[in-house]
């Protein structure tokens, strides 16, 4: 099954999609704005990240692909952390730099919180985005997301730590409208 947006897929992760999300982890850019690994990744490291892969509960790993080419991969979108009990989990997003301010982020942004509500029947659906990071803050206020904290010195990036901030989409407010659907 794929979640579809208006102009995106969101679909399963492939052996064909190595080369873009080896791309997307090595990109500087990209690296520098959001957390997680800060080294470079081989392509035999990739293709053993691929293998490792599993069929977890608690993280739903998608590609993002445009719906004119539901074949290559155009980034990523995660809902990791999934918890059914709480109803939560926390939504990831990187696009390559070939799709960046177009419009597609927010389509997978919105493809991915109405799977969450509608699908999963979460409640909450909540990122972490550091504060320098003005594109994807701007993105997730433009699907509804609110600014909730900020989380101080939180990351190490560039030989300091900086802070972060907390934002969450309930699902009474997806549900509501007040995303602009």
């Amino acid at each position: 099954m794929n979640i579809t947006g208006e102009r995106v897929v969101l679909r399963a992760v492939e052996e064909e999609d190595n080369e873009v999300l080896l791309s997307l982890i090595n990109d500087p850019e990209t690296e520098r704005m959001t957390g997680g690994y800060s080294y470079p990744v081989s392509r035999k490291g990739q293709r053993e990240w691929f293998q490792s892969l599993g069929e977890g509960r608690d993280t739903l790993r998608c590609v993002i692909a445009l719906r004119e080419n539901p074949k290559k991969a155009a980034g990523t979108v995660i809902l990791s952390q999934i918890d059914m009990k709480n109803g939560t989990a926390q939504l990831h997003i990187k696009l390559g730099e070939d799709v960046r301010g177009r419009g597609y982020g927010r389509d997978a942004v919105k493809a991915a919180a109405g799977y969450a509500f509608e699908e999963l029947r979460l409640n909450c659906i909540y990122a972490v985005i550091l504060e320098y990071n003005a594109p994807s803050r701007k993105l997730f206020e433009s699907c509804g997301f609110s600014q909730e904290g900020r989380l101080k010195s939180r990351v190490f990036k560039g030989g300091g730590y900086i802070d972060a901030y907390s934002y969450s989409l309930l699902r009474s407010e997806w549900v509501k409208g007040e995303t602009g659907r």
